[in-house]
C-alpha cells in the first residue's frame, strides 16, 4: 500500500466488496486506466452514473502524484460532462499534473475517453495534507 492510499478505495482497492478494483498505471505525474462499465454503477437506465465518474477521475488524479510521494486531498474538483457513457462502453482514463505550487496546491486534470474522443474532462485543485490527520486508529 502507498501514501494514504487504502485497500477499501472504492475505485482501486481491491478488498472493496462494492467497488470498482480498477487497476490504476501511474508514473511521473500521469495514471491512467481502462474499463468497461458495469451495469452496477448507472445512475439512469445503462448510463454510468456522474458521481462514479467523478470518483473515478477523482483517484486517478491523486494516483498522478504517487511518483512525489504526497499525500493530497481534493480541495476543489470540476467536471465537464461532454457525452454519455452507457453500460458496455470501454473507457480510458488519463490524469496528469499540471502545476505543484510552491504552497500547499496541486493542480491537476483528468480525461475519460469513449471510443477515442473526450466524454468527460475534469481538473482539480489537491491540496497536501499530513497522512497522520487521516490515521485510522482513534
Amino acid at each position: 500500500m502507498r501514501r494514504m492510499e487504502s485497500d477499501q478505495c472504492f475505485v482501486c482497492g481491491k478488498d472493496s466488496e462494492y467497488g470498482l478494483h480498477l487497476d490504476i498505471q501511474d508514473g511521473a505525474g500521469w495514471s491512467y486506466c481502462e474499463w468497461t462499465v458495469q451495469p452496477g454503477y448507472v445512475g439512469y437506465k445503462n448510463v454510468l452514473h456522474g458521481g462514479i465518474i467523478a470518483a473515478v477521475l477523482d483517484d486517478l488524479m491523486a494516483h498522478a502524484l504517487y511518483y512525489k510521494d504526497i499525500d493530497v486531498v481534493t480541495a476543489h474538483l470540476a467536471l465537464d460532462y461532454m457525452e454519455p457513457i452507457h453500460v458496455g462502453d470501454r473507457v480510458a482514463c488519463r490524469a496528469e499534473v499540471i502545476q505543484i505550487g510552491e504552497g500547499r496546491s496541486i493542480h491537476v486534470k483528468a480525461t475519460m475517453k469513449k471510443n477515442g474522443r473526450a466524454a468527460v474532462e475534469a481538473s482539480a485543485v489537491m491540496v497536501k495534507v499530513d497522512r497522520g490527520e487521516f490515521s485510522e486508529e482513534e
